[in-house]
């Protein structure tokens, strides 16, 4: 999922349930349930003595997995180093996740753990995020949109240092990993109605940083 700035101006549906609401909930749901069973089919695999169940697994989660600790440790490098220890830990401990629960909250509060501590004993922040997560629709920016998008980056990346990193987390769960409300609350253990808050709050102070108006 790429960040756009009109998104910030998305801050909750209007409430009202439409029939292309409930088809897009739908095929959201359906497509859980896709991932689930691949999920529990390679963690099954890799469970019976199959390794390539857990490089299956991992494969598919390893981007998120990446966008999550650059979110929380600011660097490429501190980013891979966590990954890397989070799948070794995740690789020692898959036995202990229950097949009846979604993976990625899972997977996601071991990579934030690792993600924390790496910060807390590299004490740096380069701010090094990849240019692909912010990015025109078309996939083909000219060499002037390639410039505004370097500066848009690097603009974006310090305003979300300034954020606290309770409203940071949920900020790049919701617009650069693409989970819904109810996913969040689940990977971070708080109400969905905290979920809301935050996000709310980190867009409001994203818009009055990069000097977008309010519109009302």
């Amino acid at each position: 999922m790429f960040f756009s700035l009109s998104s910030l101006n998305n801050a909750g549906g209007s409430g009202v349930p439409s029939a292309r609401g409930d088809q897009n909930q739908n095929r959201e749901q359906t497509s859980e349930d896709l991932q689930g069973t691949r999920d529990r089919s390679d963690i099954q695999r890799f469970l019976a003595g199959d390794d390539r169940g857990f490089e299956d697994l991992m494969n598919r989660y390893r981007q998120r997995a990446y966008a999550t600790a650059l979110g929380l440790t600011g660097n490429h490098d501190d980013a891979m180093d966590a990954v890397q220890k989070a799948f070794i830990n995740v690789y020692r401990t898959l036995d202990r996740f229950h097949l009846g629960e979604p993976f990625f909250p899972w997977l996601y509060r071991i990579v934030r753990n690792a993600a924390l501590n790496q910060r807390r004993n590299e004490g740096r922040h380069r701010g090094d995020v990849p240019l692909e997560w912010v990015h025109k629709g078309d996939g083909r920016p000219d060499p002037l949109q390639q410039t505004e998008l370097e500066d848009l980056r690097r603009c974006l990346w310090s305003r979300l240092g300034e954020m606290s990193p309770e409203q940071r987390e949920v900020f790049v769960l919701y617009h650069f990993q693409g989970l819904k409300y109810r996913r969040i609350a689940e990977a971070l253990g708080i109400p969905v109605g905290t979920v809301m808050s935050r996000l709310h709050t980190a867009r409001m102070q994203l818009r009055s940083a990069l000097g977008l108006e309010d519109e009302s």
